[in-house]
């Protein structure tokens, strides 16, 4: 087999964003159209004396990151504080100044901005304004939430574990750190206890955002969901915003689907999409190709909703326009670095659906750091090699895997691309063998397309060497696709 990736499962687990992303795409907005709250002024009464008495930066910063953790909108003091802030512009840094606009709600950031500016580069020139800014004001848990997403996109996990933890003791119960502490702790391995630190939180039966951030974390790992009953009361709570609820109710749709109930799963979905995020639609997109349906309106979503990158290049893949697919495609591989299956997904749309394994390769290998341990990511950068015809690293990459603990569907992808390898060191009898070894393990699991697939590229080894077999192979591979409607080979399968 070249090129793979996993479409059968999906999760609305929360982005791991930065402060400034997360502004401007809405997702610290209140929940509720008529909150009431109570002001906690009592508990931020020595903050409020400080600048009252002394008004300087210092101060202003002190009083507004103590109002944001708070939720104190409407703090007078807290209002002029972060007026003055954005005042200050020889002096203030664009942390603060990102913070006092947050306040007023003022986002200033452009999306299609973010995704010239999130390269390697720019991340340790912002850990090291962070760092600035953390010097200045050590009790700013955004700035320590900032630096953890960045040093874990630079593959500095320990540094990333320890600025999400400062972040989570200054403000335990604040939702954008919660939840970018959850999906932080799943990229590091740890689900379960990204799980707890959402149940426990007072948040958890109150705050959508936090409730759908659980279900979803929970449903990824195989952990069990609680109190489903409880989210979808939220899901019917008019006093919610239609946004703040669209990634609960995909999540609860998610389940539904999996349990079964096609039906409601379908109606979660449709409320989901009502004024969804990004990632909401995206999940509605997986939901609908799982379901056989189709969203009415994409076009009109995907063009309305920020950042949608990851919802229009599915949505491309299934309606087969796929160049169109692999330039959305890329822009989600900017925007989400941290995660493996936007490259997976890109690289598998230039290999299988484009025949361009030189720009299967590229995509890949400037993150290759990030993503070393990931079987199918490393399945689709070893077969680029190979079909590029860069043996020794794709045979280095493959000796060195890790295959302790694959799933039995990357086992038998990964005994295909062996067969790939034989076959491109002239050992075909072997190449043979493993093909047929891994087919036969795919139709065991019912994983027909899999199967149909992994006949594509052995055929197409067999017609390169001019073997003896290839018609028959050809006709086989011919045979399947069809029968399967193996839409990403469609093109490619008529060069056979």
């Amino acid at each position: 087999m070249s090129a793979t990736f996993n479409n059968t499962t999906r999760q609305a687990i929360p982005r791991f964003l930065d402060y400034s992303t997360a502004c401007a795409l809405g997702l610290l907005r209140a929940a509720t159209k008529h909150e009431i709250q109570s002001k906690p002024e009592f508990q931020i009464s020595n903050v409020i004396s400080k600048w009252q008495k002394n008004p300087n930066i210092y101060s202003a910063v002190e009083l507004l990151a103590e109002s944001l953790i708070l939720k104190d909108f409407q703090s007078k003091d807290a209002i002029r504080a972060a007026n003055y802030l954005l005042n200050q512009s020889e002096t203030t840094n664009s942390i603060i100044k990102e913070l006092a606009r947050h306040f007023l709600e003022q986002p200033s950031i452009n999306i299609a901005l973010l995704l010239d500016i999130s390269g390697p580069q720019s991340r340790y020139i912002n850990i090291a304004n962070l760092k600035k800014s953390v010097r200045f004001y050590h009790r700013n848990p955004i700035a320590w939430c900032d630096m953890a997403i960045h040093y874990a996109t630079l593959g500095q996990m320990d540094k990333a574990r320890t600025a999400i933890k400062v972040a989570l003791n200054l403000a335990p119960n604040n939702r954008f750190i919660l939840r970018s502490a959850s999906t932080c702790f799943l990229h590091l391995g740890e689900p379960d206890r990204a799980v707890h630190l959402l149940s426990r939180s007072p948040l958890y039966h109150l705050d959508p955002w936090v409730t759908s951030a659980g279900i979803a974390i929970a449903e990824s790992a195989d952990l069990p969901t609680r109190s489903i009953n409880k989210a979808k009361a939220l899901v019917e709570d008019d006093n919610l915003t239609q946004f703040s609820r669209s990634e609960l109710s995909v999540s609860i749709g998610t389940k539904e689907m999996k349990d079964g109930a096609e039906k409601r799963a379908k109606t979660y979905m449709r409320q989901g999409i009502v004024e969804p995020t990004e990632n909401a639609l995206a999940q509605a997109e997986w939901m609908s190709s799982q379901l056989g349906t189709d969203i009415s309106g994409f076009s009109k979503l995907g063009k309305e909703v920020p950042a949608s990158y990851e919802a229009i290049a599915r949505h491309l893949f299934y309606k087969e326009n796929f160049k169109d697919s692999l330039n959305a495609a890329k822009h989600w591989c900017t925007y989400q670095p941290l995660s493996s299956f936007p490259f997976i997904f890109s690289s598998y749309i230039a290999s299988a659906c484009l025949d361009d394994e030189v720009e299967s390769v590229n995509i890949l290998k400037d993150v290759l750091p990030l993503h070393r341990t990931d079987p199918d990511f490393m399945n689709n950068y070893i077969c680029g090699l190979a079909r590029t015809g860069d043996l020794e690293p794709a045979i280095k990459n493959f000796v060195n895997l890790d295959i302790s603990n694959l799933t039995d569907q990357q086992r038998f992808t990964l005994t295909a691309t062996q067969g790939l390898l034989c076959f491109r060191t002239d050992n075909a009898k072997k190449g043979r063998e493993l093909y047929l070894e891994a087919i036969r393990g795919f139709e065991l699991m019912n994983q027909h397309k899999s199967a149909a697939i992994a006949v594509y590229y052995w055929a197409f080894e067999e017609k390169r060497i001019l073997s003896p077999y290839k018609d028959e192979r050809i006709k086989d591979a011919k045979s399947r696709v069809a029968r399967l409607h193996v839409v990403e080979l469609t093109n490619s399968i008529k060069k056979l």
